[in-house]
């Protein structure tokens, strides 16, 4: 039986709507894409044809990768010892050589051969496919799940979440970052200069959560949630005057004047920078957010 999706139509985007849904509990778009469209945009568009700088933009910001990252991991080892991670849509690995480098064994799932390739290229064990029900059984089992923007792409975020599960110790970790979407900061720059939601990209996104819609499907996915963190709230720049929306140059100055605070941050005030991010989620700001849950 086809499920509906009933709920309040807050936008329209490319011919689709954007439904804040009482069913699943967050907001996604409709009609969801199936999993053929998924399945060949991914292989065989999205880093070739939806994002052609995304490598040669990703060198130039390796140093922030690796320390955001790291800052990520010392998160992760307050709520584990173990050090076994996979890391499900591992992109070019940046997030696995920074677990590496921290002495975890890590392992990618990635469903782009062109990103999958990078990674293992630089001497991360990467496999090459879609993560499913079925990968997850033969992956085996891990004391840390992590997905970075990744379920904002699946059509079926519950039930990939249980898939992750799967892959779960009992007592491991599930870690997820995700866009924070129409959060407070971007309805006020929506509201400032009456733009449409540039965040709403159907064929990349089909789903749009805050932390509490996160949280409240991981609670009901069997997860105990530990912690969250919002990442740096964007949308000051756009309401300070750098209008970086439709201006890829502009956003990369704000990018750049991003990385010089938080690289200083990271190594002379982490424990300050923690602190903000997780305040930021009290109210509702960052531009993403990353949570990590402990399984029941």
């Amino acid at each position: 039986m086809k499920q509906t999706h009933p709920g309040k139509v807050i936008d329209t985007q490319d011919g689709k709507k954007v439904v804040l849904c009482r069913a699943c509990g967050f907001t996604h778009v409709t009609p969801l894409p199936s999993e053929s469209e998924q399945k060949q945009f991914y292989e065989e568009e999205f880093y070739q044809h939806e994002k052609p700088n995304y490598f040669k933009e990703t060198k130039e910001d390796l140093s922030w990768w690796m320390a955001t990252y790291g800052f990520y991991y010392q998160l992760l080892e307050r709520y584990t010892k173990g050090r076994k991670l996979l890391d499900v849509g591992s992109g070019p690995g940046h997030f696995l050589a920074a677990g590496k480098k921290r002495g975890w064994h890590v392992l990618g799932v990635e469903p782009s051969p062109m990103a999958a390739a990078y990674s293992n290229h630089r001497g991360l064990k990467t496999v090459t496919d879609f993560f499913t029900k079925q990968s997850a059984k033969t992956l085996g089992t891990f004391d840390v799940v992590h997905a970075a923007l990744v379920l904002e792409h699946v059509p079926d975020p519950a039930a990939f979440i249980a898939d992750m599960s799967m892959g779960v110790r009992k007592g491991g970790l599930i870690a997820i970052f995700c866009p924070n979407d129409y959060n407070p900061l971007q309805q006020a720059v929506r509201t400032k200069f009456g733009l449409k939601p540039w965040w709403v990209v159907p064929r990349h996104h089909v789903n749009y959560f805050t932390p509490e819609s996160m949280s409240g499907l991981l609670t009901q996915s069997g997860f105990e949630v530990l912690d969250t963190l919002g990442t740096y709230p964007l949308e000051t720049f756009l309401l300070s005057g750098k209008m970086y929306v439709g201006n890829s140059k502009v956003g990369r100055a704000c990018h750049a004047s991003r990385k010089v605070f938080e690289l200083y941050m990271y190594k002379k005030q982490p424990e300050l920078l923690e602190d903000l991010y997780r305040g930021l989620i009290v109210g509702g700001v960052g531009r993403e957010f990353l949570i990590i849950a402990r399984k029941r």
